[in-house]
Order: C-alpha cells, then structure tokens, then sequence
C-alpha cells in the first residue's frame, strides 16, 4: 500500500532529497509526489538549482572580532532589559502611602498596647 505524503511533508524533504541523504523508501514516495505534481518539481528544481549554486561560492572568512561584538550586544541588550523590567516594577505614590501608614499605625498600636 502506497502511502500519499502531503505537500508539506515532500518540502520538508526537499533539504534531505539535495544531500541524498533519503531512505530507499522515502526517494520512491519523494519521486513519485514530484512526478505527480509538476508546480511541485519546478519548486525543487529551482531549490536544487539554488542549493547548488550555494555551494560553489566561495567561503568568507569571519572577522576575528565578530564574536566578541556579537557577545559585547548581547550584554547590552540584557543589560537594558533588566532595567526595563526594574523601571516597570516602580509601586504609584497611591499605593506606596496608604501602605506605609497603616505599617506606621500597626507598629504605634504595638508598642502602645500594655
């Protein structure tokens, strides 16, 4: 029994099918949902086309500083949200008052109770 795969399962296995790197099994359900569906094959050809053209480029060598900037950002970013999160944390005067009389009244009917 042949099983149908949906055409989200056969673009998941787009990256696969370029590296060959699918089971027996799965190559024939892949080949068979390609021929099926043309729009389907043009989009593969065209990722393969891509993926291929990808490869030849030659690689660019990272800045030797690229990592301490990078890391140098994130600190900042951190650093900004946490005095964000302690900005946002300020009580209103409406609340903050009331709060400290009754503390003041609680602690005078202590120490005036015999």
């Amino acid at each position: 029994m042949r099983r149908e795969l949906t055409k989200a399962e056969v673009e998941r296995l787009f990256i696969e099918a370029v590296d060959d790197a699918l089971p027996p099994a799965e190559q024939a359900l892949f080949a068979a949902e390609l021929e099926a569906d043309t729009a389907l094959k043009v989009r593969f050809d065209t990722y393969q086309k891509t993926v291929g053209r990808l490869k030849v480029q030659p690689r660019e060598k990272a800045p030797d500083a690229l990592s301490s900037m990078i890391l140098r950002r994130t600190r900042r970013r951190r650093f900004q949200f946490r005095n964000r999160e302690l900005h946002d944390l300020r009580f209103p005067a409406e609340v903050v008052i009331p709060l400290l009389i009754a503390a003041a009244v609680a602690v005078f009917m202590l120490l005036a109770s015999p």
